[in-house]
């Protein structure tokens, strides 16, 4: 029996999630050894490697966004229940539905505020840094308004799961 569109759709987005996990995890290794290589470099050889601090300036923006949206999945982001361990259920659920809101809107319109820069990068070819090493910025827009745009799929998700359970919550009351 197929499985219903919603749960495929579903599962692609994790899917994606976790293979941009992996190639921002991948990065950070590759970018370890580079600034190693320049250290060693610098120390050994009084030769550093040219471009490693435009290549890590960029790098560091494509990490973030490639891991955002995962990282809100897992529940990896720094929270503080300080005031949430003092409310209550229902409580919680507000403060995570206006959180869960807010957001959606605020990664959604990072997406639609950056959209018009990352077109005009591509069609211009931006690039950071100066000859020798000049490092293409247009698909690091790209990644961020990716990234953006996933984690603001992922805070909705979070939003129809809270939903789901006030509302379940709340017919449970009722019988």
């Amino acid at each position: 029996m197929p499985k219903p569109l919603g749960t495929m759709m579903l599962q692609i987005h994790y899917r994606v999630m976790a293979v941009l996990n992996a190639v921002g995890t991948s990065w950070v290794a590759g970018i370890t050894v580079l600034i190693s290589c320049d250290i060693l470099g610098r120390a050994l050889f009084n030769s550093p490697l040219i471009g490693v601090p435009e290549i890590v300036k960029v790098s560091i923006v494509a990490i973030v966004w490639l891991q955002m949206s995962h990282t809100l999945k897992i529940g990896g982001h720094l929270r503080s229940d300080v005031i949430l361990g003092r409310l209550s259920r229902r409580g919680r659920s507000i403060v995570d539905l206006i959180s869960y809101t807010l957001g959606a809107v605020i990664f959604g319109l990072v997406v639609y505020s950056g959209w018009n820069t990352m077109i005009t990068a591509w069609e211009l070819g931006e690039f950071e840094g100066e000859e020798p090493v000049r490092v293409p910025t247009y698909p690091i827009r790209s990644i961020v308004l990716l990234g953006a745009g996933l984690t603001s799929l992922q805070f909705l998700l979070m939003l129809g799961k809270v939903i789901a359970e006030m509302i379940a919550h709340r017919r449970a009351e009722g019988e």
